[in-house]
């Protein structure tokens, strides 16, 4: 589509520009033809009609020199005759240079002219002898001759030049019907060349358009977006994210909702507003409940918009639902058996909780945790009962520990772990010492059990305060060996690292 329109514009500008060279030249021909109109024949025709009425006046003074009462009328009279022969002469002269026609009919009447004036001086010579009726005579016959050969010979000029000029004109008026109709033909053939570019660029340009709204329909149906004004508060929605919040766009234009993290963490929040308020992106994961509160997680990718001297206007937030992600990792995380995390989240998180307990300048305490005696539990009462017994110690253990930085893991076997953070270390023991009586608290039954006739647990615990220099492996030998101890002074206790 784009070739044809460059090669119908490309014809186009070709067309103008030989319409322009055309109409340069076909009026430089009508301006040649208009100069010789008027440089030739115009100009030959006007000096021949000039000649005929000075050779009238030059007749007529002839008579007033013959008829002369005295000598001053004689003398004016001869005065006017050589005026008007000067004249004669100086037209003749602009006959020969352009008349265009026989230079030999000039030569002829200009000849014929010339020797009209040896009949002019006999005359006169005759007059001033007062020999007047011989004067007459000559006058009469011989003038009478050459003005009639002289007349007969100014016309054929006259003719010829005005012939000439019909001529000419007539050559002008063609030239110029061709001009215009040439013109015309090229304008057509032009305005026919622009209205399809037009008709094509409007076609495609519709085309265009479609297509545009097709994209961003399907844009808007399938890729979940908000944006946002200055202020964070959304100013549009697409129907993808409202029908995936299971909201309609005006409910959540209405709500006013900050970016979407009405539903997330105070810190989260902080983090993000603090992120984009200083013009730069931000990527993470958001959760949000739907209308029915069912928490969806989202990926978000929160762009500032900015004008042309980059002052944020304005910004654009993409997200994807991760809720299956999320399913998935929750599974991975979660021992199958207990329902509390495993030892594979265990190793994620705690280097993570180290670096938060620093960051947030309090103590992180570890607590490795072993059930007494649950080989002998499991000889005794059976596989099932033992698997009963580790999900009550595993549910235990989480409800002891309900603050949103408290983890319970099962280690491995009969092995848990906890992490949880304390402002004063004193607090780390009783908080590990109230777990233990929580689970002897269960009240279940277990004969073989040297430390009391219920389950009980041994814990080995390490607190990591500031100045801590151990890697979480150094930690993890150091909490083993606590939990060793505990288990070697009797078990159904806490021992410190």
């Amino acid at each position: 589509m784009n070739r044809k329109i460059i090669i119908s514009f490309s014809i186009t500008i070709f067309l103008l520009v030989t319409l322009g060279v055309t109409s340069v030249i076909k009026m430089m021909e009508l301006s040649e033809l208009t100069q010789k109109l008027y440089k030739h024949p115009y100009t030959v025709s006007n000096a021949t009609k000039t000649i005929k009425i000075n050779l009238i006046s030059m007749h007529r003074g002839m008579k007033d020199v013959i008829h002369a009462q005295n000598m001053n009328e004689m003398q004016s009279a001869m005065k006017s005759v050589k005026v008007n022969e000067n004249k004669i002469y100086r037209e003749f002269e602009i006959i020969f240079e352009r008349y265009l026609g026989d230079r030999e009919d000039i030569q002829k009447c200009y000849d014929a002219f010339v020797d009209s004036e040896l009949i002019r001086d006999e005359v006169i010579l005759l007059v001033r002898a007062g020999k007047l009726d011989e004067a007459r005579m000559i006058a009469r016959d011989s003038g009478f001759t050459y003005v009639n050969e002289l007349n007969k010979q100014v016309d054929k000029m006259i003719d010829y030049a005005n012939n000439k000029a019909i001529y000419f004109k007539n050559n002008a008026l063609e030239n110029e019907l061709e001009s215009i109709t040439s013109i015309v033909v090229m304008l057509g053939v032009i305005l026919i060349i622009v209205i399809s570019n037009l008709i094509i660029l409007l076609k495609n340009i519709t085309k265009n358009e479609r297509k545009i709204k097709e994209h961003f329909h399907m844009i808007d149906q399938n890729i979940m977006s908000a944006k946002c004004d200055v202020n964070c508060k959304i100013i549009e929605v697409s129907n993808a994210l409202a029908r995936h919040l299971e909201f309609s766009r005006q409910e959540l234009l209405l709500k006013g909702d900050y970016f979407l993290l009405s539903d997330c963490d105070e810190e989260l929040q902080s983090e993000i507003k603090r992120t984009i308020h200083s013009g730069k992106e931000w990527r993470g994961e958001i959760s949000k409940l739907d209308s029915l509160d069912n928490l969806k997680w989202l990926s978000t990718h929160i762009t500032p918009l900015l004008d042309a001297e980059l002052v944020v206007v304005g910004y654009t937030n993409i997200l994807h639902d991760i809720s299956a992600k999320k399913e998935v990792e929750a599974i991975s995380k979660i021992d199958g058996l207990t329902n509390i995390y495993n030892r594979r989240f265990f190793d994620e998180t705690f280097p993570k909780m180290i670096k938060i307990a620093h960051r947030q300048e309090k103590f992180l305490c570890f607590a490795m945790i072993d059930i007494d005696h649950f080989k002998n539990f499991n000889d005794s009462y059976g596989h099932q009962a033992g698997d009963a017994a580790l999900k009550k110690v595993a549910l235990s253990l989480k409800q002891s520990l309900k603050r949103p930085d408290d983890y319970a893991f099962r280690l491995g076997g009969e092995e848990f772990g906890m992490l949880y953070m304390v402002q004063k270390e004193e607090d780390a023991l009783k908080i590990a010492t109230k777990i233990n009586i929580a689970i002897e608290g269960l009240k279940i039954l277990h004969s073989l059990n040297s430390a009391s006739e219920f389950i009980t647990i041994s814990t080995g615990l390490y607190i990591i305060d500031l100045d801590n220099q151990f890697s979480a492996e150094e930690i993890y030998a150091k909490c083993d060996e606590a939990l060793y101890k505990a288990k070697e002074s009797g078990r159904n206790r806490v021992v410190k690292a």
